[in-house]
């Protein structure tokens, strides 16, 4: 559009028009680039004063267009909108009503507004096409919930079915459900199907960064779901070619192919490499759904654990005590196993450096005691991981049928930012899980990590309250001889004591 064109350039910065004139020793490298984009398109530049310079003021603060305003309430339509309202005129022609609805005039303009008197303080009736409106302007306020609502609404305001309404309007107000945490979702434990043979199904992940230690800045954590044989193995990088060479090298040499593999969704562990690793070995891949530290527990209580010995050493090297750390580990009698990880690796346990008196009494190449061995190896049956907690399950009834849901956001985020993102739609459900559409893209959750979330209808109805015109009724001649009908401020219809009825007749 530009481009060849002879035109001037305006501008409220007098440093720059100066620029193409003065010494080029003196401006910088990054400077002398800046002039030279601009001298591509034209160097005259002449100056402008700021409050001249309007268009580019207008074009910088472009953003400030994106405020949206709360449209301001119109008491002209207001008073309109009263005399047009039909719950208004039944109640204008319904003695029986509670409300004493009077004329007032409003404070900040001169029209009359039909108010309730019943209780003292004078309440306009609110039409039906301004109550959405009266409450966006109280509830925006601080946001409170349905009780706070209530109050803050009624105590200025009255239309039949209000409570009704305003519990539903709070609800569905999309800011605090994306903004208020609610009581969690927590689902009950999933299971893996025991595997029937050992080094079958390993469970995998990565440790780091840590602190660097001889050139090592990771571990590679390995973990046989049917004995509990640990691996960790120290990386220097988290690159796929780097994970596959220790995988390898490490468990792959020792214990042969595993037909399973269960990893999170770290990138590394999706990545081409790695997947034709595992295409290449025959082995099935699972993938855990993110940010569920949970659906990998086994491997991920394992780092606890170590962890937790390597900084009991108080040593920075902690590459150097990952083998005497699993030792200890690979000796130590499971209570779900009631055995070692090691005795259903080699069939015995393991001699220790504090051990004295040498217990094995197996006699060198003894074919029969091969043979016993490998008997009692096939034996071996499975046994599933123990949950050594007794948490609370706590699904909302609404997660089985509700179309859209929040999504909660576990990474760290800086203050102030919401918890939850969404609403975000519904595509599948399983017992565990429920895959939603973010932005286009099918994303599988956990169900720990979402809520229902309640959507306002295009017009969300309060129930139509029943006011029975006691002029055309005769109650005390009535067949069941009930009593009259009374219809309150919020729209519900009550009954008084006989007693009360001729006391107040």
């Amino acid at each position: 559009m530009l481009e060849g064109r002879e035109f001037q350039i305006y501008t409220d910065q007098k440093p720059l028009i100066y620029a193409f004139k003065q010494n080029p020793d003196k401006c910088s490298p990054r400077q002398l680039r800046h002039l030279d984009f601009i001298s591509q398109y034209s160097t005259d530049i002449r100056h402008v004063q700021g409050s001249q310079n309007i268009v580019a003021d207008a074009l910088s603060r472009i953003e400030v267009g994106s405020i949206t305003e709360s449209p301001i309430l119109n008491f002209k339509e207001f008073a309109r909108a009263q005399k047009d309202d039909s719950d208004i005129q039944k109640f204008l022609h319904n003695d029986a009503s509670s409300l004493q609805l009077d004329l007032k005039p409003c404070q900040t303009s001169k029209f009359n507004l039909l108010c309730d008197t019943s209780t003292g303080v004078p309440s306009p009736f609110v039409p039906t096409s301004f109550r959405k409106l009266i409450f966006d302007h109280l509830h925006n306020l601080a946001h409170p919930g349905i009780a706070a609502s209530t109050k803050l609404i009624s105590a200025r305001y009255v239309w039949p079915g209000m409570k009704y309404q305003i519990k539903q309007w709070v609800q569905c107000c999309e800011s605090c459900q994306r903004s208020k945490i609610q009581r969690h979702t927590k689902t009950p434990l999933g299971t893996f199907s025991l595997p029937d043979a050992r080094f079958t199904h390993i469970h995998i992940d990565i440790v780091g960064p840590l602190p660097p230690s001889e050139g090592q800045n990771y571990l590679l954590t390995i973990i046989d779901r049917f004995s509990r044989w640990p691996e960790a193995i120290p990386i220097p990088d988290m690159r796929g070619k780097t994970i596959c060479r220790a995988i390898f090298d490490t468990w792959i040499s020792r214990f042969g192919c595993p037909s399973v593999v269960t990893s999170d969704q770290g990138s590394q562990l999706r990545s081409s490499m790695f997947v034709e690793f595992t295409r290449m070995l025959g082995t099935q891949k699972i993938k855990t759904t993110p940010y569920h530290l949970i659906s990998n527990g086994i491997v991920e209580r394992f780092h606890r654990h170590l962890k937790s010995a390597i900084k009991a050493h108080e040593n920075e090297k902690w590459s150097e005590l990952i083998p005497i750390i699993l030792l200890g580990i690979r000796t130590a009698v499971k209570e779900d196993l009631q055995s070692s990880c090691s005795e259903l690796v080699y069939g015995t346990t393991l001699r220790l450096p504090c051990d004295m008196i040498d217990v094995s009494d197996i006699p060198p190449c003894d074919i029969e005691f091969i043979t016993d061995l490998r008997h009692r190896m096939q034996q071996l049956n499975s046994v599933a991981t123990s949950a050594h907690c007794t948490d609370r399950f706590y699904i909302h009834p609404s997660l089985k049928s509700s179309s859209h849901i929040f999504l909660r956001v576990d990474r760290v985020q800086p203050p102030l930012r919401q918890p939850y993102t969404g609403p975000h739609k519904v595509l599948r459900r399983t017992d565990t899980t429920i895959t939603i559409d973010v932005n286009g893209r099918k994303t599988t959750v956990s169900l720990d990590r979402v809520k229902p979330a309640h959507l306002l209808p295009e017009i969300v109805l309060s129930p139509p309250p029943e006011i029975i015109n006691l002029k055309s009724t005769d109650v005390h001649t009535s067949k069941n001889d009930e009593p009259p009908t009374y219809v309150t401020r919020s729209g519900r219809r009550v009954h008084f004591p006989k007693k009360l009825i001729t006391y107040m007749t």
